[in-house]
């Protein structure tokens, strides 16, 4: 939860008060971590899969998203124009973001959120 607060925080204020590469890079490295346990509790309310399949379902769709947005400049900006009308509406501004290969540094990031979900699952 922290996590998606955070990212909500930095796109909607902290990127457009600081614009810098931090700001960019925090956003990337909240959503692979979020994104595949959002998907995983998703998927807990439609199916009975374990929570091992669903979070790596989830890892899969997050790394795929992620590596198509920031490397594709088409899915970058449909991602960019269909986040931008909730962002309007909550915010007030559009939801920018933007084709940078470089920015697949944090896509390891997708196994952490893996590992922590699992780690939930089964605590030492």
């Amino acid at each position: 939860m922290l996590s998606i607060m955070l990212f909500g925080l930095n796109n909607w204020w902290l990127k457009y008060a600081f614009h810098n590469w931090l700001t960019g890079k925090l956003s990337d490295f909240l959503f692979c971590f979020f994104f595949p346990l959002y998907c995983s509790a998703i998927l807990s309310l439609v199916t009975d899969w374990p929570i091992r399949r669903r979070v790596w379902l989830g890892a899969g769709l997050t790394f795929i998203a992620f590596v198509a947005v920031k490397t594709s400049p088409v899915i970058s900006s449909w991602v960019s124009g269909v986040l931008s009308v909730a962002s309007r509406i909550l915010f007030g501004g559009d939801s920018i973001n933007r084709v940078d290969p470089t920015d697949l540094i944090v896509a390891p990031v997708v196994l952490c959120s893996v590992l922590f979900a699992l780690r939930r699952e089964n605590p030492a």
